[in-house]
């Protein structure tokens, strides 16, 4: 057995862990902070991603089992699919909000505030003062250490999605390659089979051919 099928209840439990590592960091981004939000947050990317990787990890850890139905394991290898894009799509959100937060600030995003608390006039994709003589006010210390904690929960965010990103990728390969294999016993067993029926019906053939050349000698 391979590790991915060896470790499938271990790696299930690294799957829910991101899973809820993802909706915790994302409850954090989703706190009113400011006038503008991170990509992620915008499309609520914390929330399906983190329900998708706790329901993959969940379906891998409960397909673990010998005794599993047939059902269950083609569930695990739709979820598991399915979560290995919402990966790669948080690894680009996340890549895209460190660049925009950092470098580029190319896009904005204005902030849910599902609260409907006032908003605080603090914009994380710029925090210089207006007034590069001025000194730093404690506005903008605030708005400093709101967009380093910004880049920390994405970096984190990033980390999470790559690994989740690793185990699901090895999960699927791993399934794929057994339905392969499965499809080639297949085909080479049934082609022994009919190896077999070829030689029986020979061998039946040759029998009635010798069964009707004997019939004129016992006439005579």
């Amino acid at each position: 057995q391979s590790f991915f099928m060896r470790e499938s209840k271990a790696l299930g439990a690294v799957q829910v862990m991101n899973g809820l590592l993802h909706l915790s960091l994302g409850g954090l981004l989703m706190i009113p902070t400011g006038v503008f939000a991170p990509i992620c947050v915008s499309v609520w990317y914390p929330l399906w991603g983190g329900i998708m990787y706790i329901l993959s990890g969940s379906l891998l850890a409960a397909a673990a089992e010998q005794t599993s139905r047939k059902s269950l394991v083609k569930a695990k290898v739709i979820m598991n699919s399915l979560s290995l894009f919402v990966a790669i799509t948080g690894i680009i959100l996340s890549v895209m909000d460190i660049l925009n937060i950092q470098i580029s600030r190319f896009l904005k995003m204005e902030s849910l505030n599902l609260s409907k608390t006032p908003k605080l006039y603090v914009d994380i994709y710029n925090c210089e003062p207006s007034n590069s003589s001025e000194k730093i006010s404690p506005s903008t210390q605030y708005c400093y250490s709101v967009q380093s904690m910004f880049l920390g929960i994405l970096s984190v965010m990033l980390i999470s999605a790559f690994l989740q990103k690793l185990v699901t990728a090895g999960i699927v390969e791993n399934e794929w390659r057994k339905m392969c294999s499965r499809s080639k016993s297949n085909v080479v067993l049934l082609s022994a089979g009919e190896k077999k029926e070829k030689t029986i019906k020979m061998k039946e053939e040759i029998i009635e051919l010798s069964g009707v050349s004997s019939q004129p000698k016992n006439e005579e």
